[in-house]
């Protein structure tokens, strides 16, 4: 049993009854803290009895706080008011001199010289005082009995005080009052059931109303989490992203375009993949295709060529693993308006190389996960 629970029973027990905020007061402790304790006896049965009551309570503003230190706005005024007088425009820069003037002049403690140029506001009344400010000190500690409900409505209106609800608890013993708490089990063991004990035992009551613990769910995954924060950034700067969502490539671009020979082990060492339907494919320009075929077959561009034919079966469709085949597009593109893609300039492709299956899916090899993200840039 806490030190607080037992100190409210020996209160009770000497007192017969309590209220929660005179027991805060009392023990000098937050009236939460004392609710939590009332909760805490409650549940090991009738030891008291708790009856719930809601009163009105009137409490200073923040701003009514600042009026209990340090005066009122109309004083503040009064005081920066030399003999002399002082101009308004000069006045106005007080904090909160709008209202302190207003007030002021409604009081009658300061005028306006009009026979000045400029007019020139000065003291009306020698001394002055701060009755808001007392009234402010005596609501703080809890007296309002000499503050007439007209005074009431005033500093309500200003926003000085405010009035709360304030709900708390009367106590009195209950049937089954003690002194003493006796510690409630939590759990039905095997133990208790073999031995009978559970019969002379007391349980603590289950909240079946209460809320389960939040499940943890809707995260990124870690390396997409990169991925997007990267690709934001170089978007910031002025780069494109390359369109990388045609899953499906003839072999043209794949390798043709490319100059791997049609023969070659490289191409099975690719990943690739090839679709039964559609087999064949014809959307790329005829035209790159014969200049293609006499690269292979003649060489050209300081290159021998393979001395080879190229076959039709380069138009056979296959299953895209890599990015490389959508540069070569996008560099085509950009010399032949009618096939253009994008914009060529500044080129962003994010983390491909089997880092997300999800971009690539057509891989003979697992993701792994600590396998890092790579963004390739292209100027």
């Amino acid at each position: 049993m806490s030190q607080l629970n037992e100190n409210i029973l020996k209160y009770l027990a000497e007192n017969d009854k309590a209220n929660t905020i005179t027991l805060g007061k009392y023990f000098n402790e937050d009236h939460q803290k004392i609710v939590g304790a009332l909760k805490s006896i409650q549940a090991h049965g009738e030891l008291l009895l708790a009856e719930s009551i809601s009163d009105k309570k009137i409490e200073l503003t923040e701003e009514g706080k600042l009026i209990a230190e340090k005066g009122s706005h109309e004083v503040n005024v009064f005081a920066h008011i030399p003999d002399g007088g002082i101009e308004q425009s000069e006045l106005m820069k007080l904090p909160n001199a709008k209202i302190g003037f207003s007030k002021a002049m409604s009081a009658g403690w300061v005028q306006v010289d009009k026979s000045c140029t400029p007019p020139l506001v000065k003291k009306k009344v020698p001394e002055i005082v701060d009755t808001v400010q007392e009234h402010m000190r005596k609501i703080m500690k809890g007296d309002i009995s000499n503050i007439t409900d007209k005074e009431k409505q005033e500093y309500k209106k200003r926003k000085l005080i405010q009035e709360v609800v304030v709900k708390s608890f009367n106590l009195t013993k209950g049937p089954k009052f003690s002194l003493t708490l006796n510690k409630l089990e939590t759990d039905l063991t095997n133990d208790m059931m073999l031995a009978n004990s559970w019969k002379e035992m007391r349980f603590k009551d289950y909240n079946f109303e209460s809320l389960g613990a939040p499940l943890e769910s809707g995260y990124l995954h870690p390396l997409l989490q990169v991925r997007s924060e990267f690709r934001q950034i170089f978007l910031e700067m002025g780069f494109s992203e390359m369109p990388t969502n045609n899953y499906i490539e003839n072999s043209f671009w794949n390798f043709d375009a490319l100059f791997q020979p049609q023969q070659h082990p490289a191409r099975d060492a690719h990943d690739t993949f090839f679709i039964s339907n559609p087999k064949i494919s014809n959307s790329f320009p005829t035209d790159y295709l014969e200049r293609v075929k006499n690269v292979h077959s003649k060489g050209g561009y300081g290159s021998q060529g393979w001395s080879v034919i190229l076959h039709s079966n380069s138009k056979t469709d296959s299953n895209v693993t890599f990015i490389i085949f959508m540069i070569v597009r996008l560099i085509y593109s950009a010399r032949h308006p009618d096939h253009r893609v994008v914009d060529v300039h500044r080129l962003l492709s994010k983390g491909r190389l089997h880092m997300v299956k999800e971009e690539f899916p057509f891989r003979t090899r697992a993701s792994y996960y600590k396998q890092l993200k790579d963004t390739r840039i292209w100027l």
